[in-house]
């Protein structure tokens, strides 16, 4: 029996630092495709962060799966051309649902039977947001963050672009669709989505804050008209060290 196995109602989210893991550990995981997506990346923090996600992805997924990461079978697809990006799929397992994210130093990876997941990861910006409020923010939303503090805005539009960003990831539309189309509750507020342009509803869209650290924002949103999801966050340091049954949640 798998000690570490999802349960029906949860979603798991693996963290990782992609300074911290070997480059011959990343690499020794990932197929060709993914080795040659990496060469593409001209900066060495992008091609790291991008390498510690796809190690992250297979580490977490071979814990639920209960094989050696290298043996998971993974695909990238994109809707709009035929390049291996996009929405990752767990081949090996159908009904293990996956989002990556990754911002400044922190890699996430959310993993779930419950339905499409969506995870959002990102820096809070330390310059002026002004210009990305107006093309990404709706005006009740411009309006609610414009009524923060000024020293607060920042933080406060990171929390409410990571909601828009994760619920696009859970549907498979990612920016395709409008950012400022779709509405969120407010910084100050528990994360809701409050409407968007698909027959989807609101409602059925589950979105929990999470915790990657100071100078961060994120959130996961689950697609699921199931009983609430239990989210816990996990370090990859309990897989990296081989005590698969003795890990146990960094938060939930």
């Amino acid at each position: 029996m798998n000690a570490l196995a999802l349960k029906t109602a949860e979603c798991r989210v693996w963290w990782a630092d992609p300074r911290d893991q070997p480059i011959e550990t990343l690499l020794g995981v990932l197929n060709e495709t993914e080795l040659k997506r990496a060469a593409t990346y001209r900066r060495e923090q992008d091609r790291r962060r991008y390498l510690t996600a796809s190690w992250l992805l297979r580490t977490a997924a071979a814990t639920q799966l209960d094989m050696a990461p290298e043996n998971v079978s993974v695909e990238r697809r994109c809707g709009d051309c035929d390049k291996p990006h996009g929405r990752p799929y767990i081949l090996t397992d159908d009904s293990l649902h996956a989002s990556i994210s990754h911002s400044g130093n922190r890699v996430a990876v959310a993993l779930t039977t419950a339905g499409p997941v969506g995870v959002d990861v990102e820096e809070v910006p330390t310059a002026p947001v002004s210009e990305l409020v107006r093309c990404a923010l709706s005006p009740a939303e411009q309006a609610v963050l414009g009524s923060l503090p000024e020293r607060d805005q920042q933080a406060g539009f990171a929390r409410m672009w990571v909601c828009k960003e994760a619920v696009l990831k859970a549907t498979g539309h990612g920016l395709r669709i409008p950012p400022d189309k779709v509405e969120v509750s407010g910084p100050l507020e528990a994360p809701e989505l409050l409407a968007w342009p698909l027959e989807i509803s609101p409602q059925s869209v589950q979105i929990t804050t999470l915790y990657p650290g100071d100078g961060y924002a994120g959130v996961v949103a689950v697609l699921t008209e199931d009983s609430p999801i239990t989210v816990s966050e996990w370090d990859v340091a309990a897989v990296r060290h081989n005590s698969f049954t003795s890990a146990a949640p960094i938060a939930a």
